[in-house]
């Protein structure tokens, strides 16, 4: 089912009026597309398009990342993966087989020079928001299109421009270039923001962390209310008071001893919520209510067990006080290789029956990539 802007905010801020949604967020993991062809899949169900899922169309509005950036230039291609030169300056490595995104092999910013030389692609300028993109986003709203920004995550960007061991170490030891990255991203924020709320409310801020592993987050609540939530605050002030509803954060990982300190940062939505890093939504629905809403939530490892196990976990995940709202039913990330397709097939029909829904055959064909 195609939802408009208004039922899926409604849906994520508890205010009724429509069931749940069921979604795929991300979509299958490299070569996995092999697999199912080979057990008969169509390029519908390839392409996700053919099991019927629950979507929102939406507009991106605002360019809030780096701008006039270098090209990406390539220094090695071979047949198993390339490395190239990214535009902050990190050398990447790709793995074609079963990569979906690269891995830095090293990182640009180390010392206040290094982050002075790029600093002018997280600077304000007008292009960075257009009459024409605010035209744009004004005829999609009133057609049913959810109109969302997204700024960059606090410790996200520290993390890609310094890598992840010297990121978490200069918050103690390099104050003043964890400052200045984060004021001068935030000002650009603020002046993007500041000029689409004067024509426009947005119907979701999103913002992408992935700062927590299996166990525990990277950081913990000190340094979240310490440096990310100003930086988060001072945007999300903005749009809430222009009516924007939805704060989104995805976060791969554990985030449970740093999710009270992003309520508080604002955020009301949380994703993926992965199972394998104790991510439990009806655990995290029982402790918070209706203070926060989920997407994912589903384990996606369970897809390559029995059905009896696929049946177990979609009885607890989608139980009765699931359905009250604040939530979009999905896999916690991209489905895994080795899953079978009839398990697959039994895992999205299962899924739409606890909703009281028809076989995904019998239904309207349509995907949009949830994970936004």
């Amino acid at each position: 089912m195609k939802y408009t802007a208004k039922q899926y905010v409604d849906l994520m801020s508890y205010a009724g009026g429509v069931r749940p949604m069921f979604s795929e967020l991300f979509g299958p993991i490299v070569g996995l597309d092999r697999e199912w062809r080979e057990q008969g899949a169509t390029d519908e169900m390839i392409e996700m398009r053919g099991f019927a899922f629950d979507y929102v169309p939406y507009y991106q509005l605002g360019e809030l990342d780096s701008i006039h950036r270098p090209k990406d230039v390539v220094i090695e291609d071979n047949d198993e993966y390339y490395i190239f030169i990214d535009h902050y300056g990190r050398k990447m490595k790709m793995v074609k087989a079963t990569a979906t995104i690269p891995l830095p092999q090293s990182y640009p910013v180390e010392t206040m020079d290094d982050w002075l030389k790029i600093k002018h692609m997280f600077e304000y300028s007008d292009e960075r928001i257009t009459d024409e993109m605010l035209e744009k986003a004004i005829a999609l709203q009133k057609n049913g299109t959810l109109i969302k920004s997204e700024i960059l995550g606090g410790f996200d960007i520290l993390r890609e421009l310094m890598g992840e061991e010297n990121c978490c170490v200069a918050f103690y030891d390099d104050e003043e270039l964890v400052r200045d990255i984060l004021d001068t991203i935030s000002k650009t924020n603020v002046k993007v923001l500041e000029k689409i709320t004067k024509y426009i409310t947005i119907d979701q801020l999103s913002i992408h962390e992935d700062m927590a592993g299996k166990t525990a987050p990277l950081i913990g609540p000190n340094i979240v209310n310490e440096y990310l939530r100003p930086y988060y605050r001072a945007s999300w002030d903005i749009v809430k008071d222009s009516g924007t509803k939805l704060f989104c954060q995805d976060s791969d990982g554990n985030m449970n001893q740093v999710i009270d300190a992003f309520i508080d940062c604002g955020v009301n939505i949380f994703y993926p919520c992965e199972p394998a890093g104790d991510m439990d939504i009806v655990r995290l629905r029982e402790k918070y209510g209706h203070k926060i809403a989920f997407r994912g939530g589903i384990d996606k490892h369970v897809l390559r067990r029995t059905k009896e196990e696929i049946k177990a976990e979609l009885d607890y995940k989608m139980q009765p006080k699931m359905m009250e709202g604040g939530i979009v039913f999905g896999l916690d990330h991209r489905i895994p290789n080795a899953t079978p397709l009839e398990n697959y097939i039994y895992y999205v029909n299962y899924a739409r029956e606890k909703l009281g829904l028809d076989p995904y055959e019998k239904a309207e064909k349509g995907w949009g990539r949830m994970a936004f």
